[in-house]
């Protein structure tokens, strides 16, 4: 990514970083580390920086754009007296596979984490969060949901609601996938996806993230890192 913030940054501006930081909102040695390669912008960041560039934060973070809207080859005509259904407009992207997620004791999970930055490879979905990413599933302790060799979509942005399937990120660092509940009076319940573990309870203070599961993304839709 450094390489093509001073690369569009040149093309916009001829390389003047404090225009760009203030645009974002950031100081000066926040771009700094940027062009560096020392940090990355994420977030409201990526997409000021994006804005500002002139290029989407799916070009910015990735360096590739997929456009043009998502259009059905032969729409079905819906009968006379059945209402016409909206149109499917979406525009696919390249989502980074992050790990590889295998299922432990109690429905605790293990994801040994790639870096966003060298994933070991992509995956071409839909999803509109910028810092959605996917997960390879490993061993068979997380059958029959998901199977060893599968992937699995992770929407961190999404607003999580009962009955959600949702990676659990607690305070101390472990991580599960569940399916919520229900949350009320600081606490929430979660059911395992392995049926052999009981349901549990978990304050609402120990929890620091819920990200959205988005399902099984078929394998074809892999892209391997070049």
């Amino acid at each position: 990514m450094a390489n093509r913030i001073e690369k569009f940054l040149a093309a916009k501006n001829g390389g003047n970083q404090s225009e760009l930081a203030r645009f974002v909102g950031v100081t000066p040695q926040a771009v700094q580390k940027w062009i560096a390669g020392v940090s990355e912008p994420k977030g409201k960041n990526l997409e000021l920086a994006a804005e500002f560039l002139g290029i989407s934060p799916v070009e910015l973070k990735f360096g590739l754009e997929v456009s043009g809207p998502y259009k059905p080859l032969s729409p079905l005509r819906a009968p006379a007296e059945l209402e016409e259904a909206p149109s499917i407009v979406a525009t696919p992207r390249l989502i980074p596979v992050a790990g590889r997620v295998q299922a432990g004791a109690d429905g605790v999970i293990h994801i040994d984490d790639t870096p966003l930055e060298s994933p070991e490879g992509h995956m071409f979905w839909y999803s509109s969060c910028i810092e959605a990413y996917a997960l390879r599933v490993r061993g068979e302790s997380m059958s029959p949901r998901y199977l060893p060799g599968e992937f699995v979509g992770v929407d961190p942005c999404a607003e999580v609601l009962p009955s959600d399937e949702v990676i659990v990120q607690l305070a101390d660092g472990r991580r599960m996938i569940k399916r919520l509940l229900w949350m009320r009076d600081g606490q929430s319940c979660f059911e395992s996806v392995n049926k052999d573990h009981p349901n549990i309870i978990i304050d609402c203070s120990d929890i620091q993230a819920l990200h959205l599961v988005l399902g099984h993304i078929p394998k074809a839709a892999f892209r391997p890192s070049v």
